[in-house]
């Protein structure tokens, strides 16, 4: 065996001497030579951003720090258009420019436009030496991206494509669905998390996002008082993130210190991670950041707001590259791959490589795959080359993986997620642990003891005196919560500030119009911001809203008017001459924005009074209304018979609002989505309080359709949407759309679903259903908060007033008493009238009941179980079972009396429903001639392309129902009118009666032969005769419904 060579002295003396003289350069200049970078120019410049071209100098020979644009920001050699593939980076936040371009071997940009690629990149420069850079907020930074994407696509005459690192890729998926994806080719990023709630290990995104809101105000007070944070603070937190990589990182520099070569190699990569790459972070923008993208994740869901406009992922309609790292802890994989459900609209791609966070972009990997593959992504976009040889897509399975070299693994680090995700993240489990909560149920207990309790504890503490009122919480709120969003409408949002002030300029322009406390306005408007002013301004003023349907008929404006008492009337500008025929009073007209506009004789346009001009009155006092005090008046009937105007008091309200914020568990997370007419009560009093008072945001529709629904769901990211009636069945009844799944809802909440309804939605689109039972009139209040009992009413919130069934008599339509006169409780699921107490010492017990107190008087018991006390009648028959739980049954008045007992209607329709071929059905009864019964009918609008088979009808009704029960006959509508509360309209059915050779489609069941046959003139005689009655004649022609 050869014997060692031995070293010679004068060659560690050589080394040692080379070494000393680096570390001397090193410690004297902080660096062994300059920094070599790819040269550019900066064409464009402006206050948050530069823009760099690469690859092409000017003939200036502008280098790297060069600028050889005009006065007017635009460089002067802009030149024809390039048929290279343009190509537009994004750098995030807290790192330079130079990320794309760290040290010459490792340098994306020569890689790029050595392959022939027309390479810009946006710069942002550091804020921390730029005046007013520390001032800047996220929608500057997504304006300047989107201002840059513009520009270049003028500038070379075609599309671009837009890529980003990290957060830049955020950047750029924000822009491009700001942009709408004009001027842009594709989208690409390199570990851009979307949904920042599935970077949080071990936990499902819905209780990650729940850790990150119960730590929020651990670090929200620090932030608010924060400039930003300064890049020296981001290099020490990168650093001690990875301390063991960090010593590894100085014990190989120092071994190298001789080897000048070798450090010079390292030299920009060095200084580049040791600090010169890292910037400050602007304090407004990493506000906005934590709170709309990390707290609310709305990246995920959408609605995210940049300059007051509402934006949603799902706007991007060009192709996406995202490049996933299968060892990336910063933006884990699951997390990135949210932009397949976030942007259902776009053409998603992927490649998946086996690296980390910096890695992705910086390394041998990405020299050897990331950067080659977009070289080939983008000719195969502008059809130049063949499909990238990595890219997968959504419906591939299995990751595509590369080897990372160990040089870069050893800078994966993170430098703007992690600091804000990550290192918070930790704080949030470590809270969470302590907690001892580590399942979605023990989420669910913490948000029933965070938002339920607390909530109805407030309603205990509410007496007749208590001071509250819509306005009163707004202007609360307001104070609170001044720059969160409240309202978003027609893709624009207003905060609870803008709405406070909006509503005081409304209150002084009222005044001005002879508006005073106790008045009576009618409100005559679509659902708009406008309108939810215009009631809390009445609010504050202390008058009365009467709250009109926009769709009524001149005739029946009036006669609610006139039931109302109003006073005055405020309409929107479409309404104005509506509401001028209907109202003999003064009619003010609200909303549209301030132009001039020609209004019709006696109409006063409230937007030109200046309320700067208005000098508020002596006796006007802010939010006077207390809890007895009445707000308004909403109507509960009188499209087809005479209007009942119901008094809501402040109390009622706030009931209303929190308790469905309570049993919603709503938080400042959420956004409301409201379809409902706003002068309907699940409108004003449910979907509206309960945002109010979540601190939620409000997005108002302007109408109520499948497609547009889901359109909104993304673009305001709702997570809760309130319904009323039927109107989820038109929603499963739509056809699958790709943009119905994966959204961010978690929740349907409302009255009157159905359980065929209820399974459908559920298995379908994924959320929890939230069933309300509220008497207009009234004070029963009842909520299926758990949602277990698939149809039921749930029981009667914390706090609410006691309620019970009754027994009913049917025939006779009165309560059932015993022989001391005393109502008779029914026992479980006894079918019976629901009644609620009445009790002035109980802050939820009392009702304002109706304007006319005849009719008030005919719903109340004296004296129903004990003596003195007060009982209010709902009018709506229902059960309660062994649990305690209460299922709807019909409502009394609406029960078919048959020869073999009382049908419910609701019966009758659920049997139809099993029918796939029915879209709507409404069933009631009909006096059976001859006798003092009724027999069954239903009315049925058939989905488009269904038909009408007899023998199939006939098996259903008979297998679903009792023979008395099944209906004799079958009317095939083309449509069914509704109320404004997606309820069918039955009264016009009802008079209209069965009338033979009429032009629509009659049936009459034989239950001889157990089928249904078409009606004529002997079929209806053996119709009745078959149902025990006589038929004394028949009715022919058309009617009326």
């Amino acid at each position: 065996m050869a014997s060692k060579r031995k070293r010679r002295p004068e060659g560690a003396v050589r080394r040692l001497s080379m070494g000393a003289q680096n570390a001397m350069e090193v410690l004297r200049l902080g660096r062994l030579s300059a920094r070599e970078g790819e040269p550019y120019e900066v064409l464009y410049r402006e206050r948050v951003f530069k823009l760099r071209h690469y690859g092409a100098p000017s003939a200036g020979g502008a280098d790297r720090a060069g600028d050889t644009r005009g006065a007017d920001g635009v460089s002067s050699g802009q030149g024809a258009a390039r048929r290279r593939p343009t190509l537009l980076l994004v750098p995030p936040l807290m790192l330079t420019a130079e990320i794309y371009d760290v040290s010459p071997e490792l340098s994306a940009v020569h890689r790029l436009t050595d392959a022939g690629v027309d390479v810009w990149v946006v710069d942002f420069g550091a804020p921390e030496r730029e005046e007013g850079g520390m001032e800047r907020t996220l929608d500057d930074h997504v304006r300047a991206v989107a201002k840059a994407v513009r520009w270049v696509a003028e500038h070379t005459g075609g599309d671009v494509h837009l890529a980003g690192y990290s957060q830049g890729g955020m950047f750029a998926y924000q822009a491009a669905a700001y942009l709408g994806s004009a001027h842009l080719g594709s989208v690409i990023t390199f570990g851009s998390p979307v949904d920042i709630h599935a970077n949080l290990p071990t936990l499902s995104s819905e209780v990650a996002g729940r850790v990150i809101d119960v730590a929020r105000g651990l670090v929200e007070f620090p932030l608010s008082r924060m400039e930003g944070l300064p890049g020296l603070l981001t290099s020490t937190g990168f650093k001690l993130l990875t301390p063991v990589k960090e010593a590894q990182q100085l014990v190989d520099f120092v071994r190298k210190l001789h080897d000048r070569q070798a450090l010079e190699k390292r030299e920009s990569r060095r200084r580049f991670l040791g600090g010169e790459g890292f910037v400050a972070w602007p304090g407004p923008a990493l506000r906005k950041f934590i709170d709309e993208f990390i707290v609310h994740n709305r990246l995920a869901s959408g609605g995210f707001v940049i300059d007051g406009r509402t934006v949603t992922l799902a706007d991007i309609r060009c192709p996406v590259l995202a490049f996933v790292g299968e060892r990336d802890d910063i933006a884990r994989p699951p997390s990135v791959r949210a932009i397949r459900a976030a942007a259902p609209s776009a053409e998603v791609h992927e490649i998946a490589l086996r690296a980390g966070h910096f890695g992705l972009v910086v390394g041998s990997t990405s020299l050897a795959q990331t950067w080659p593959s977009v070289v080939e992504w983008l000719k195969w976009r502008s059809e130049q080359g063949p499909r990238p040889a990595l890219l997968r897509d959504a419906a591939d399975q299995g990751p595509v993986v590369q080897d990372e070299d160990d040089e870069v693994s050893a800078f994966d680090l993170d430098v703007d997620i992690d600091l804000f995700v990550d290192t918070v993240s930790s704080s949030l489990l470590s809270v969470w642990k302590k907690l001892g909560l580590a399942f979605e149920d023990a989420a669910d207990a913490v948000d029933n003891l965070r938002f339920q309790l607390p909530r109805l504890s407030e309603l205990r503490r509410i007496s007749p005196d208590t001071q509250i009122s819509m306005s009163y919480t707004l202007a609360r709120q307001a104070r609170e919560i001044p720059e969160q969003t409240f309202f978003l409408y027609r893709g624009r949002a207003f905060t609870y500030g803008d709405a406070d002030r909006r509503v005081n300029y409304v209150v002084r322009g009222l005044i001005a119009c002879g508006v005073r406390r106790g008045t009576r306005v009618g409100v005559l408007m679509e659902g708009r911001p406008s309108y939810l002013c215009l009631v809390a301004a009445l609010n504050r003023i202390g008058a009365i809203c009467v709250l009109l349907d926009p769709s009524a008929s001149r005739i029946s404006l009036t006669r609610a008017l006139a039931a109302g008492e109003a006073q005055h009337l405020v309409t929107d500008p479409g309404h104005a001459a509506l509401g001028r025929e209907a109202f003999a009073g003064d009619v003010l007209v609200l909303g549209g924005g301030g132009r001039v506009r020609s209004t019709a004789q006696g109409v006063i346009d409230m937007e030109q009074i200046d309320p700067h001009q208005v000098e508020l009155p002596a006796w006007y006092v802010e939010d006077p209304g207390r809890a007895s005090d009445l707000a308004m008046v909403i109507f509960t009937s009188g499209r087809y018979s005479k209007p009942r105007a119901a008094r809501i008091t402040n109390r009622r309200w706030a009931f209303s609002a929190y308790g469905a914020a309570g049993a919603c568990t709503l938080t400042g997370k959420d956004t409301v989505y409201c379809c409902l007419p706003l002068h309907h009560q699940s409108g004003i009093l449910v979907s509206v309080g309960a945002g109010l008072v979540g601190g939620s945001r409000l997005a108002l529709a302007s109408h109520f359709s499948p497609e547009q629904l889901w359109k909104e769901v993304r673009r305001y990211g709702a997570t809760v949407v309130f319904y009323a009636g039927e109107m989820c069945r038109e929603l499963v009844d739509a056809p699958v759309a790709p943009s119905e799944h994966k959204t961010p809802l978690r929740l349907f909440a409302g009255s009157g679903m159905r359980k065929d309804v209820w399974h459908r939605l559920r298995d379908r689109f994924g959320v929890g259903v939230l069933e309300f039972y509220a008497s207009n009139e009234g004070n029963a209040v009842l909520a299926n908060a758990s949602g277990k009992k698939v149809g039921a009413l749930g029981r009667p919130l914390p706090g609410a007033t006691e309620m019970t069934i009754v027994r009913y008599d049917f025939d006779q339509r009165e309560l059932v008493k015993d022989r001391k006169g005393w109502l008779v409780r029914a026992k479980d699921d006894e079918a019976g009238m629901m009644i609620s107490k009445m009790d002035a010492s109980h802050p939820s017990a009392m009702m304002a009941g109706f304007t006319q107190d005849r009719e008030t008087a005919q719903r109340i018991i004296r004296g129903g179980f004990s003596a003195g006390d007060l009982w209010f009648v709902t009018g709506d028959i229902a059960r309660r079972d062994a649990d305690g739980d209460y299922w709807y049954v019909d409502r009394a008045a609406d029960m078919i009396l048959t020869r073999s007992g009382p049908v419910a209607t609701t019966t009758v329709e659920d049997a139809l429903y099993e029918l796939g071929e029915i879209r709507l059905a409404a069933a009631y009864g009909l006096p059976l001639p001859g006798t003092d019964r009724q027999i069954p009918v239903a009315a049925v609008v058939l989905k488009a392309g269904a038909r009408f088979e007899p023998e199939v009808f006939a098996e259903v009704v008979q297998r679903g129902l009792p023979e008395d029960a099944r209906p004799r006959f079958i009317r095939l509508r083309a449509q069914i009118a509704m109320t404004d509360g997606f309820r069918p309209i039955k009264q016009p059915l009802v008079e209209a009666g069965i009338r033979v050779h009429s032009t629509e489609e009659v049936y009459w069941y034989d239950s001889v032969r157990h089928t249904y046959e078409p009606l004529d003139a002997p079929g209806y005689a053996e119709a009745v005769a078959q149902a025990g009655g006589e038929a004394l004649e028949v009715a022919y022609g058309d009617a009326a419904g």
